[in-house]
């Protein structure tokens, strides 16, 4: 019972605050940052980035070394963060060996190991990243607000060490998805930026 009391609650909260947040969107004839993904969300998407082909396709590589994401320095200490990166990691390498014959994970910190042969070398960096947690949805609702992740992935040819492309990744959830799905879609944010990631490869490869 204090449970359902708990969620009633929330569910009252929340209406208020979007009843408050109609209102207001509606005099000013703007969304607001609940209703919608960020501008900066919607201008950076992997869907832009596939129009901008790497220099040398992916297809011509069949080895692969992959580094441990990077974290951007106001986001690189929080516990959260750091965990989200882990995972990010483990379904982007999984992906990679779909597709490459050889791919090798290069711990957080370590440079890339010599290339006796021609090597597609990744370097995921993680710009920008708020992901609600369940915890947090489950006490603030809606109020909790969106989500965003925004990711850059540099990919070199270790035979002349150029940059061949250089693409950013974004995905956004607005607070009434993740509220109504208790931070089920602000989790899923990580699984669907790799597959961002992956589908511009396979569009290039």
């Amino acid at each position: 019972m204090r449970i359902l009391r708990h969620l009633l609650a929330v569910c009252a909260v929340s209406i208020a605050v979007g009843l408050f947040i109609g209102c207001a969107s509606s005099s000013s004839k703007t969304k607001s940052s609940g209703q919608a993904p960020t501008e900066k969300t919607k201008k950076k998407s992997g869907y832009d980035a596939v129009a901008n082909p790497p220099t040398v396709k992916f297809g011509e590589f069949q080895r692969v070394q992959v580094k441990a994401s990077t974290l951007a320095p106001p986001h690189a200490d929080h516990k959260g963060n750091q965990g989200s990166a882990t995972k990010i990691d483990q379904m982007l390498q999984e992906q990679l060996r779909v597709l490459f014959s050889e791919v090798k994970a290069i711990p957080a910190g370590q440079d890339f190991l010599e290339a006796p042969e021609r090597t597609l070398l990744i370097e995921p960096h993680i710009k920008e990243i708020r992901l609600i947690s369940g915890g947090t949805r489950f006490w603030l609702g809606v109020m909790a607000g969106g989500s965003d992740l925004l990711m850059q992935v540099t990919y070199r040819d270790s035979s002349t060490g150029e940059v061949i492309a250089n693409p950013e990744f974004a995905e956004g959830n607005n607070a009434w998805s993740g509220s109504w799905s208790m931070g089920a879609t602000d989790n899923r944010m990580r699984d669907e930026i790799v597959m961002e990631i992956m589908g511009y490869m396979s569009a290039n490869k």
